[in-house]
């Protein structure tokens, strides 16, 4: 289990934390970042890097806050970055802050680190006047070295961390049953303490800086205003100034009678430390004590301060009002059975190497199919072309995460449906000056894309709902506009680009249609005059019909009457 987890709903297509992981211990998969806790070497600076807080430290808050609650015995270990952290407040202050929070004892980190200082030099004294020495005070440089460079261990002091020691010294003194809070600005030194099985069952819980910030905040505790109580520790001095880069060394420095046949150097940073680690392969430093830490400018740039990431220079000004650099406290024997010894151990995973053909072949899939497409542009988070197709070899990556190739890829298929499209398609800025005008265009105004990119549109049409459009700063949807002097007729979408400050005209050429429409509007007018007159000519022939009719009628009745009275006639002269 690691101290670092991902909430995988807030995290897609950044790979932001990818790029700032000096060893590349995250996972894509499914276009969201894994953690890969066996990799990891806890420097935390992922928690800051990501926008979306989607990393989260796996804090014990609620443990400790039930431990406070039920009264049981705790004590504080507190790292001296909070003189930084929490400028405003001298330690006595915050001592009483803590004591509001229901903490027992309070003690400052730093009172271990004289011990750890004079393990440093009895190394120092012990060795070869050309040995090289890395102090062992960062955590996760300490897993750096494990994971990735074993080759360095035998310059690693084998001594615990400043945290570590002080929890042994706090355990000797209140006894098994008390319960040890480390509270600090560091990740690593939180995986150290509750997962190394060197190290594990030391320290019971670690509460973090911004943790702890918001707790006081809950409490309504404001930390100047708090009345002065004391500190349970000794005044550690100088060794406060652990929490700043090239502390250590300044502890060293204050030491009294003792007189050093080793250079200083102190390096922060994870990628600058590995440039170390190459100068000594290479034996091109000797004679040094080199003081390490993963956070540029020291535990006060810790990745769980709680505050702004510019707040590391006021912090170390702070620290520096605060600490005399030259005096060194003095440091009573260490409690019996306290031990400040750690055996660092390799613990390189055995990792698969692809060879030449295999990666070549997966670059040939992102079109790098030959060494002069290797960008090497990082952008993808891995140093190199090479780096990120062993990444996704070792399915650690995504093979299309290459925004060169994402970026040709799109601009391709852009191209390719600006030139199918059938319709006109213009872009042209807020100074009316073009864009892009594609095939279609082309065709319709007789006009070369080279010629008409980066001049006016006026020079081609007309500008009156182009500026319309910027005017109102609104699209204008499906506008009829003939272009007499090009003989076309277009159906048009002016599209408003807020953002872009630009504006997209889409035409669709329906001079064709029109005349269509219009030869069937003639069909019809053709076809209802016909109609007409043939209804004129029936209406003719039924009136001449009708009024022969009625004469045939007339003469019919006529005849038949006279027949009629005819027979009738005939009838009487029989009788008769």
């Amino acid at each position: 289990m690691g101290v670092i987890g991902f909430r995988k709903a807030k995290c897609k297509d950044c790979y932001k934390c990818v790029r700032l992981c000096e060893v590349k211990a995250i996972r894509i998969k499914d276009e969201h970042a894994q953690f890969v806790a066996s990799e990891c070497v806890e420097c935390g600076q992922c928690l800051e890097a990501c926008p979306q807080n989607a990393i989260t430290f796996i804090k014990d808050i609620q443990w400790i806050k039930s431990m406070v609650k039920n009264r049981e015995k705790t004590v504080v270990s507190l790292a001296p970055a909070y003189l930084g952290v929490f400028g405003d407040a001298d330690p006595n202050q915050m001592a009483a802050a803590l004591h509001q929070l229901g903490f027992t004892y309070v003690h400052e980190t730093a009172e271990a680190a004289g011990y750890v200082v004079q393990e440093y030099m009895n190394y120092c004294d012990r060795s070869d006047k050309d040995a090289v020495l890395l102090t062992s005070s960062c955590s996760a440089i300490n897993n750096l070295i494990e994971k990735y460079h074993p080759d360095m261990l035998p310059y690693l002091l084998p001594v615990v961390t400043p945290a570590i020691a002080h929890a042994r010294m706090l355990r000797a003194q209140y006894g098994p049953d008390v319960k040890i809070i480390y509270i600090s600005p560091c990740v690593s030194d939180g995986g150290d303490a509750l997962k190394d099985p060197r190290t594990k069952g030391i320290i019971d819980a670690v509460l973090d800086f911004a943790t702890l910030r918001e707790w006081l905040r809950s409490e309504q505790i404001k930390i100047p205003e708090c009345p002065s109580s004391h500190m349970d520790s000794m005044d550690p001095k100088v060794m406060r100034l652990f929490a700043v880069s090239g502390g250590i060394l300044s502890a060293i420095k204050a030491a009294k009678g003792r007189k050093y046949k080793h250079k200083r150097l102190y390096v922060s940073g994870i990628g600058p430390c590995e440039e170390l680690f190459e100068c000594i392969r290479n034996g091109e430093i000797k004679n040094c004590v080199i003081e390490l830490n993963s956070c540029t400018g020291g535990c006060i740039n810790g990745p769980m301060t709680g505050g702004k990431k510019r707040d590391r220079f006021r912090s170390k000004i702070s620290v520096s009002q605060k600490v005399d650099e030259h005096e060194a406290p003095e440091l009573p024997p260490l409690p019996e059975g306290v031990s400040l010894y750690k055996e660092y151990t390799a613990r390189c995973e055995k990792r698969i190497v692809p060879s030449d053909e295999q990666i070549r072949a997966i670059l040939s899939k992102i079109g790098k199919d030959s060494p002069e497409k290797e960008l090497n542009c990082g952008s993808c988070g891995f140093p190199t072309c090479r780096d990120k197709a062993i990444a996704v070899y070792r399915g650690k990556t995504q093979l299309t995460m290459c925004i060169p190739y994402m970026y040709e890829q799109a601009k391709g298929m852009s191209d390719i449906i600006l030139a199918v499209t059938p319709s006109m398609i213009i872009v042209v800025d807020k100074d009316y000056y073009i864009c892009e005008f594609n095939n279609a265009a082309e065709v319709a105004f007789g006009v070369s894309q080279q010629k008409a990119l980066g001049h006016p549109v006026s020079e081609f049409i007309s500008t009156e709902y182009f500026e319309k459009v910027f005017r109102e700063k609104r699209s204008i949807i499906n506008q009829r506009v003939d272009y007499d002097a090009y003989h076309i007729k277009t159906m048009q979408n002016i599209i408003y680009m807020r953002e872009q400050e630009k504006a997209l005209v889409i035409m669709r050429d329906i001079t064709e249609g029109v005349r269509k429409q219009e030869q069937l509007r003639k069909v019809k007018l053709d076809t209802v005059a016909m109609a007409q007159n043939v209804i004129n000519k029936q209406m003719m022939v039924a009136q001449e019909i009708a009024g022969l009719l009625g004469e045939t009628t007339a003469e019919t009745k006529s005849t038949l009457r006279k027949l009629r009275d005819t027979l009738m006639d005939s009838d009487e002269d029989i009788k008769i």
